[in-house]
């Protein structure tokens, strides 16, 4: 009896997992996974397209019809790249000792400076100061000791020259020489993080529109789908200088809704950055008295959010979206960040499609509707529960009575 139970309880979970997945409208199939692992799923502009607003709907199956846990951009681990910043050497009026004058070019404080120096045995001493002008000079530190070099065969060596954070344009390294051979300093700089830039994907447009009204220009951009909008880059060619405010509305069931306004002007990049997903856009762009701009060309993209997922070779996978009843998964995922590596190997979903789990239009809901069957398993496990129990109780109470 009890292996039946189990049985039914094997079915009806099975059965409960495949009606789940045929809420699902859309899927998209993913690319062949070589090595098991974690990997960075890309999510494509026409796949968000067909997601909820919130993206509360977008899930991962595979070949058993198994949800698989993930992770989204927010939970991955920032990849940021360290690189090295040379401050330029200046030129000053010699100072009572040998000075190395430098421009921060960073424009942030800054509180480690590092030094190349040719092979030295000998030890010095600096003195450190700072200005915005190079003409007043400010104490940052002083008598900073200087380390002779290794031996190596570089013929230099680096160091670095640790002080209180300072905001100076300009920083002078004073070495306390007392008459003494100088010092040879081949350069200086920083090392800074910096973020690696967020990489786009194109959206189609479908249409243009544009016109003048008055002091104001009109576009309407019309999309084939809901797509997920970041930016908008604006070509204008003409006139040479300008500075226009420029508004832009997303249109929705709602109506028309303003999602952002900016400033473009000459000597930009023209981008506008915003967070809309919509069919239709709208920019009104605010001429006053001068002509208007001559728009050469419009360029929208999509912000890659991808997610990540640990995935086993031999196994195929696809994305599934389209529910808008569906609830943000909560996955134990999220608390193992430390356990994925800022570089993953990516892949991609294929072209979107209809799920081949959802029941096709034209076709009579009872023809592949499993809802009565599905009632009738949960029916048959509790009736059968029911009398398990009621044949253990008895059992129980025979025992207790023949004792």
């Amino acid at each position: 009896m009890n292996k039946r139970g189990l049985l039914f309880a094997v079915c009806f979970m099975a059965m409960l997992c495949a009606s789940a997945q045929k809420t699902f409208k859309y899927q998209a199939k993913l690319d062949s996974v070589k090595s098991t692992g974690f990997y960075k799923i890309k999510l494509s502009p026409a796949f968000l397209a067909k997601s909820d607003a919130g993206f509360t709907d977008i899930r991962i199956i595979d070949n058993k019809g198994n949800f698989v846990p993930y992770m989204t951009s927010d939970n991955l681990p920032r990849i940021d790249s360290e690189v090295f910043v040379t401050f330029p050497e200046l030129k000053q009026k010699p100072d009572t000792g040998i000075s190395y004058t430098l421009e921060n070019v960073t424009e942030q404080p800054i509180n480690k400076l590092w030094l190349k120096l040719r092979n030295t045995a000998v030890k010095r001493t600096v003195n450190l100061y700072g200005s915005d002008d190079q003409e007043q000079w400010f104490a940052v530190d002083e008598d900073i000791p200087l380390q002779s070099s290794t031996q190596d065969n570089g013929g230099s060596y680096t160091q670095y020259l640790a002080f209180p954070a300072s905001n100076y344009k300009y920083f002078k390294v004073l070495i306390n020489d007392k008459h003494k051979a100088p010092l040879s300093f081949l350069m200086a700089g920083v090392y800074a993080k910096r973020s690696v830039v967020n990489s786009y994907s194109d959206i189609p447009i479908l249409k243009l529109d544009k016109a003048d009204s008055g002091k104001t220009t009109h576009i309407i951009i019309s999309l084939a789908d809901n797509y997920l909008v970041n930016t908008i880059m604006l070509d204008i060619d003409n006139p040479k200088f300008y500075k226009r405010n420029v508004t832009v509305y997303a249109w929705n069931k709602m109506g028309r809704e303003q999602v952002t306004a900016t400033d473009v002007m000459s000597g930009k990049n023209g981008t506008i950055f915003m967070d809309a997903k919509t069919n239709k856009l709208e920019l009104e762009i605010d001429n006053g008295d001068n002509p208007p701009l001559h728009v050469a060309g419009i360029k929208l993209s999509q912000a890659d959010n991808p997610i990540a997922a640990y995935l086993q070779a031999g196994k195929s996978y696809k994305l599934l979206t389209g529910d808008a009843s569906a609830a943000t998964p909560v996955y134990d995922l999220k608390f193992f960040t430390d356990s994925i590596h800022a570089q993953l190997p990516e892949i991609s979903g294929g072209k979107v499609e209809q799920n081949e789990l959802l029941a096709k239009p034209g076709i009579k809901a009872n023809a592949h509707d499993y809802t009565v069957i599905i009632w009738m398993v949960i029916i048959g496990a509790l009736l059968l529960l029911t009398l398990l129990t009621v044949k253990m109780t008895k059992e129980v109470n025979k025992r207790n009575s023949g004792v």
